[in-house]
């Protein structure tokens, strides 16, 4: 099954909440900057401790602001994913998904924030490192593996005895690995290297535990592995132990730390009521990074168009196919405030791509995005719109805007929309009579009406034209139909054509064109009619 553009699947993620495989592909100016800005954040504290003992001072914080679905997730997973590149290790912790928010929830959710292979590989170290002691002669360390006389005696050598350990064949016996481990590491590392080597990380009690044990864990992960630990925090508010957490990892400067706080405005507001300490220590973060203006629809069409472009193998992707994409989304963008986040888009083109695929489609065009729209915004209207115009014929007419033709189709709907009002009896057309009229017509009452559409390319000229036949009193009454600010003659209406009132025009005339006018539009029609003052 093919998809638009000739991509084999569908590049856009389907859940509104990112996975760290939909977070591989990064688009937009704005979130390549804080990507960039992160990284070179872990570079930079990388390079100040490669080669020696880290120490309190070699901690980061940075912090990541903005609205819902401004993508703050999405930049922290893809951050994640690139740990093999910039020598870290990552846990991503989604503060929103702990209930109840306790330091044991905490500290275990960041415990899972881990890869599993991040363990694995620290478990081999460690029982590499007992290893190495035991070969040594240390008999402490022979006990930690419960190497014995017999082992030795028929042949196995220390080295296969971790082997087997590591392989899961053996499980070392924990009081000789406790004993082992306090008499060379801190109470909070020893407790930590007999979690990771016995795969049972126990529930801390309170906040020093738990600082005690991340720390360590930190610690212990740039000596043994030569990693920094980065810990993402995402949906951080005003809750009081997710706070009491933030402040004692700052306080304690956990060592080869960098430390990612990701909020909206509003719970970052809610930090700075809550405690203000916290609050200015977050303000003095060493990279502070707000993505305002990711959610600008150039900002979106470009990370439209990377989703594409990443899955695009065959280059079919042209730049005029990028060009029509992102006019579409600003059409979006600017008429519904909907979608004016990543979030809402990347769900909307998700859709209008499969529907694009069942119908053997080259291009998400407007018909795709109208029945994605339907499909996910059930009863969404266009703003304003008196003819119930459809989303689709909504995107197209207003992508024409500005056309060449954009002067003359308006004329031909406001005749059209005049035709019909004749057809209904409302009004009754005169002939011009060489009046610098575009219709002339006799009202319900016996008026006579001339009626004017002044575009953005008439001149000064046709405007003092219509002054001096209003004022002369050649018609009864003037209506001129604008698209443009001019100034109100004597004795004539003037009516501002928007861009809601422009759409209703063209897309009524085209069903007027084709004969497709049903009843309920004829209502509709009427009303259009009565707000142009045209009866």
């Amino acid at each position: 099954m093919m998809y638009a553009y000739g991509l084999e699947a569908n590049p856009y993620p389907s859940s509104p909440t990112p996975t760290e495989k939909d977070a591989r592909i990064l688009g937009g100016k704005r979130h390549k900057e804080a990507k960039g800005a992160i990284v070179q954040c872990i570079k930079e504290l990388n390079g100040k401790i490669q080669g020696r003992d880290c120490a309190d001072n070699d901690f980061r914080v940075i912090t990541v602001i903005q609205d819902v679905g401004s993508g703050k997730t999405h930049l922290a997973l893809h951050i994640k994913n690139l740990k093999g590149h910039y020598n870290t290790e990552c846990s991503f912790v989604d503060l929103s998904t702990i209930s109840p928010k306790t330091m044991p929830g905490i500290y275990n959710a960041i415990i899972k924030g881990f890869d599993n292979g991040f363990f694995v590989e620290l478990r081999a170290k460690f029982l590499s490192y007992i290893g190495e002691r035991a070969e040594q002669g240390d008999g402490s360390a022979k006990k930690a593996l419960n190497y014995t006389m017999m082992n030795r005696l028929t042949g196995m050598t220390v080295k296969e005895k971790v082997a087997d350990i590591i392989s899961g064949k053996e499980v070392p016996p924990v009081e000789g690995l406790k004993q082992f481990l306090v008499q060379r590491f801190s109470y909070h590392e020893a407790a930590f290297i007999r979690s990771v080597i016995t795969n049972s990380f126990e529930a801390v009690q309170n906040l020093e535990e738990m600082i005690g044990m991340v720390s360590a864990l930190s610690r212990l992960s740039h000596r043994f592995l030569g990693k920094i630990t980065l810990l993402e925090v995402d949906e951080f508010d005003g809750n009081r132990d997710s706070i009491e957490f933030v402040k004692g990892v700052i306080n304690s400067h956990l060592p080869a730390c960098v430390l990612l706080i990701i909020s909206t405005p509003s719970g970052y507001a809610e930090v700075q009521g809550a405690n203000s300490s916290v609050f200015d220590r977050l303000e003095k973060a060493n990279y502070k990074i707000d993505l305002a203006g990711s959610n600008s629809k150039e900002e979106l069409a470009e990370i439209a168009a990377e989703y594409i472009r990443h899955n695009d193998k065959h280059g079919r992707f042209t730049r005029q196919m990028e060009d029509e994409l992102a006019g579409k989304i600003q059409v979006l963008y600017e008429e519904f405030p909907e979608f004016r986040s990543v979030r809402s888009v990347i769900n909307i083109l998700y859709h209008s791509m499969e529907k694009s695929s069942q119908m053997g489609l080259d291009k998400v065009d407007e018909g795709t995005i109208d029945d994605a729209i339907r499909q996910t915004y059930p009863g969404l209207r266009v703003r304003g719109s008196i003819m119930d115009v459809p989303i689709s014929d909504f995107i197209a007419i207003r992508n024409n805007f500005g056309a060449p033709s954009s002067d003359r189709d308006l004329r031909e709907a406001v005749r059209n929309l005049t035709s019909l009002a004749e057809e209904m009896g409302s009004i009754s057309r005169i002939e011009n009579q060489n009046l610098p009229l575009d219709i002339l017509y006799q009202d319900p009452y016996g008026a006579r009406v001339g009626l004017v559409v002044v575009t953005g390319t008439d001149g000064k000229e046709s405007l003092e034209g219509l002054s001096n036949m209003a004022k002369s009193a050649v018609v009864d009454k003037l209506v001129i139909l604008t698209d443009k600010r001019i100034p109100s003659p004597y004795n004539a209406t003037v009516v501002n054509v928007d861009k809601s009132k422009l759409v209703d025009l063209l897309y009524f005339s085209s069903k007027y064109n084709d004969k497709k006018i049903g009843q309920s539009d004829n209502a509709r029609a009427e009303m259009l009619a009565k707000t142009l003052c045209i009866i």
